[in-house]
């Protein structure tokens, strides 16, 4: 899972830190006046940048650091705190799974009626809205294993309890 992970940020962080210096390269390319300064800059720009960040988002629902209520938890018992993190993993987990049946409807419907950006480059917008379902896809993996490792863990919680 680790190596996953690595490569998810690996992969997010390249490519967060390539549409930087493009979008830098594009800065001095307008303030030069050069004929390769556009609209295309800003479009690849915001591509690699959604693609970046939304390939990161798994890696965070392994390592547990999407935002969640901590003030509650401290709160609470053992038990309770097992029972909200299922029920959050649940959540999460059906929350990724509806993005991803959605996602994957959105960049069908893209493709079907060939809609494409608005530089010269004319990249299907289909490959822009994939980043959605690819990461949901990935982080409904990990709150899968989220879960099944709560479920374990909780197993031996409740024989404890006995």
């Amino acid at each position: 899972m680790r190596v996953l992970k690595s490569i998810e940020s690996y992969i997010g962080g390249i490519l967060v830190l390539a549409a930087l210096m493009l979008f830098l390269s594009g800065m001095v390319l307008r303030l030069i006046s050069s004929p390769l300064s556009g609209g295309w800059v800003a479009e690849l720009s915001i591509y690699m940048v959604a693609w970046g960040l939304l390939l990161s988002a798994a890696g965070c629902v392994a390592e547990g650091e999407h935002v969640r209520a901590d003030f509650f938890l401290r709160m609470v018992g053992p038990r309770t705190h097992f029972f909200a993190d299922v029920l959050a993993a649940l959540a999460g987990l059906t929350f990724c799974l509806v993005l991803t049946w959605f996602g994957t409807k959105v960049v069908a419907f893209a493709f079907a009626w060939d809609e494409r950006g608005p530089s010269f480059l004319q990249i299907p917008t289909g490959y822009y809205y994939a980043a959605l379902p690819v990461s949901m896809g990935l982080c409904s993996l990990r709150y899968l294993f989220v879960l099944v490792g709560l479920l374990r863990a909780g197993q031996t919680i409740r024989s404890e309890e006995i």
